[in-house]
């Protein structure tokens, strides 16, 4: 962040500070605080005060990554990275044992078939069957999801549609 000093009357500026190549909270910042025109002169000071609230927006923008959102489905609130994973898995069965595993939606590597525990099963020179089966059932099912997803969406838009 580079602070020019400017008063020329055809450029933006606030306190004889250019407001192009700031970045668009301290240009808030800087038109919002008018008392900041008392120290317009010295540079210094209002370069310190920048890199202030700099440091202030950053701690805000930490905080929103903390903040806990509502997972519908566990029907609890989480983190956000939290919330992306649990959107991102589908209930599924172990193509090998029938247990009930969590699978990734876009991912179609064998393991996602399968639970932790068999895993070595993926050992073999061939690959099972099932597993096979289970990927091709599992892409039907991912299409399927997203074919009502979409459908779901449409009824939602079409309903809030003004006539």
């Amino acid at each position: 962040m580079k602070i020019q000093k400017s008063n020329n009357p055809k450029q933006a500026h606030r306190y004889g500070i250019k407001l192009d190549g700031l970045p668009r909270s301290i240009r808030q910042f800087l038109i919002e605080n008018r008392s900041l025109n008392e120290w317009a002169n010295d540079v210094q000071f209002l370069e310190q005060i920048i890199r202030i609230e700099s440091n202030n927006l950053k701690l805000k923008n930490s905080t929103k990554r903390n903040k806990l959102y509502f997972d519908c489905t566990t029907e609890t609130p989480v983190p956000m990275d939290d919330l992306v994973e649990s959107y991102d898995t589908v209930e599924w069965t172990c193509a090998i044992s029938g247990k009930p595993i969590q699978s990734k939606f876009n991912n179609f590597s064998l393991e996602n078939f399968i639970h932790s525990e068999y895993l070595d099963v993926l050992e073999a020179p061939m690959v099972d069957s099932r597993i096979l089966k289970s990927s091709v059932e599992f892409r039907k099912h991912c299409k399927k999801l997203l074919l009502e997803e979409q459908k779901e969406f449409m009824r939602v838009i079409k309903k809030g549609k003004n006539p």
